[in-house]
């Protein structure tokens, strides 16, 4: 694995930063509730996303571990797809701690503008974020990639971006760490 990831590294060429996620670790199930759509967490609760970054600047890949820590309290749509994409891209899905993590990162990061303890991450390296952890959470490369499309098109608007209509922005942290 190690000499793939390598190998894939020298030959990557890319115009923008990047985030690729490797894993995806959950101590305790996420404890939320909701009513399909908005969701709240009834617990504090830590994820850790483990990848690599990549920086146009230097032409670097570094890995990271991002640790996120849901307060109680702390509200999400969920994925919020359209209906007629709630078959391959629901909200949430019941039991699916890994996929349910995905849009609530998502959303605590776009509620930032990307902005971490450690690092400030584009709007394109939080969708990276997003449909990485859905491929490990086993979505298809198909629906992660037309779910990504989907969230350009319709969250790429700044009312998006930085909003925290919900008030909960201070019960969401992320720290980004290099390793």
């Amino acid at each position: 694995m190690f000499i793939d990831k390598m190998t894939s590294r020298k030959n990557f060429q890319q115009d923008r930063n990047s985030i690729t996620v490797e894993s995806v670790e959950i101590d305790y199930p996420l404890v939320f509730e909701g009513n399909g759509k908005m969701y709240f967490f009834k617990l504090d609760r830590y994820v850790y996303v483990k990848g690599s970054r990549y920086t146009k600047a230097d032409k670097q890949f570094r890995d990271f571990m991002l640790t996120v820590r849901f307060r109680r309290g702390f509200m999400s749509d969920g994925a919020s797809s359209p209906s007629f994409a709630q078959s391959f891209v629901p909200d949430i899905k019941k039991g699916d701690d890994v996929y349910n993590a995905a849009p609530f990162i998502h959303d605590g990061l776009y509620m930032h503008r990307g902005e971490t303890n450690g690092c400030k991450l584009s709007r394109e390296e939080c969708d990276d974020i997003l449909r990485g952890i859905w491929r490990i959470a086993g979505m298809s490369r198909l629906v992660a990639g037309a779910a990504d499309l989907g969230i350009q098109i319709f969250a790429g608007s700044s009312e998006h971006w930085g909003n925290d209509s919900n008030n909960c922005k201070h019960l969401f942290e992320a720290k980004f760490e290099y390793r």
